[in-house]
């Protein structure tokens, strides 16, 4: 195995489940529906912001990776959704259904062995793929680690 091979398997176990924390897809099996738009004190955000910011975030860094022309939406607007609660279940479903697919789809750009990690983008000659990937990893675990938190504290709250 080479050095990019390795660099490529690092990645997307950073992406899949990072090694220091629960992968977002096992946390969002653990949240009740009923707290996704509740507010705690200490906490800026709901779950439902939190995650739904995940989803915009990686639509962003995705589209940007495949694209670098792509527009992103301004900031910080853009980027956090209008209400604090999603209207149905089945909007917290869909959120957690393209957070997924979204990181699916920057594995998917990872694994490719034709797109070179290190290869400026054309719109930014200091962006590259292997920067976008380790940022929909960091980002995606920090806000990950919120919302494990803030579920905890409105779970016991509800006790």
């Amino acid at each position: 195995m080479n050095k990019d091979q390795q660099i490529r398997i690092q990645l997307v176990n950073l992406l899949k489940q990072g090694n220091a924390f629960r992968p977002l897809s096992q946390l969002f099996e653990t949240i009740p529906y009923e707290i996704t738009g509740e507010k705690a004190e200490g906490f800026s955000h709901t779950v439902w912001e939190l995650a739904e910011h995940i989803r915009l975030a990686l639509h962003d860094l995705v589209e940007y990776s495949k694209d670098s022309h792509f527009q992103s939406p301004p900031w910080p607007e853009g980027y956090w959704p209008e209400k604090p609660e999603p209207r149905s279940k089945t909007e917290w479903h869909e959120t957690i259904t393209q957070i997924r697919k979204a990181m699916d789809e920057m594995i998917e750009l990872v694994e490719d062995p034709s797109n070179d990690l290190f290869e400026p983008f054309a719109a930014n000659k200091d962006h590259n793929l292997l920067r976008q990937a380790t940022i929909a990893a960091e980002h995606t675990a920090y806000h990950g680690g919120q919302i494990a938190m803030l579920s905890k504290a409105l779970e016991r709250r509800m006790r």
